[in-house]
């Protein structure tokens, strides 16, 4: 699955043949990521271009960085083989909507109402019909962690010189199990881009 996200357009396989592994990474990962991305890209533009910069950097790092490289990383072929799409889109969308909830808590966007990190995250979920599919066996999970209103901490430090000093907060569990990965690998791409964030915009409100 190398270079998973630069093998989903078709115009970028023409001249290569596609291992098992590709496809199912491409089909199971690529795919469901492109269409949460645009469906975010499509809602910035209509109604919060002001905190556009921020939720580019989310984006754009874990979607299309952090995210591929730890699920190549860590599942077996097998795994992939049976990754869930909409799960993938899941998992993408409450580490987002955590993100908005801490962002919701400095800045407020403009013509925004008090909810808006709700909302946006609401408007997400249906546009990419998430919870739609009857065969889906996650579905109660996934609609239980949806209607969750948990701030996810992130303020344990990482210890990578002693991963076993680090405590992983509980609500990593229930969504890194949603995509076969270790609670740590979700927390590990989550808490470092939040530090960032929020440092970025206390800094800029002091300005």
């Amino acid at each position: 699955m190398l270079g998973l996200l630069k093998k989903i357009l078709p115009q970028k396989q023409k001249n290569r043949q596609l291992s098992e592994r590709d496809l199912n990474g491409r089909d199971h990962v690529g795919y469901p990521t492109l269409q949460l991305s645009r469906e975010i890209d499509d809602l910035v533009k209509k109604k919060y271009s002001s905190i556009k910069p921020i939720i580019k950097l989310y984006k754009e790092t874990l979607f299309f960085k952090w995210g591929p490289n730890i699920i190549n990383n860590a599942l077996t072929d097998e795994q992939l083989a049976n990754l869930s799409g909409r799960n993938v889109q899941m998992v993408y969308l409450l580490l987002f909507r955590d993100m908005l909830r801490h962002v919701s808590k400095i800045v407020t966007p403009k013509y925004a109402t008090e909810n808006w990190s709700e909302l946006f995250a609401q408007e997400i979920l249906d546009a990419c019909k998430m919870l739609s599919d009857t065969d889906d066996n996650d579905i109660t999970i996934k609609q239980q962690l949806f209607a969750s209103n948990e701030l996810f901490t992130v303020d344990t430090p990482i210890d990578d010189q002693n991963p076993e000093n680090t405590e992983i907060p509980a609500w990593a569990a229930p969504i890194a199990e949603l995509i076969m990965l270790p609670p740590d690998m979700i927390y590990k791409c989550h808490r470092p881009l939040m530090t960032v964030i929020l440092e970025k915009l206390k800094k800029n409100k002091k300005k």
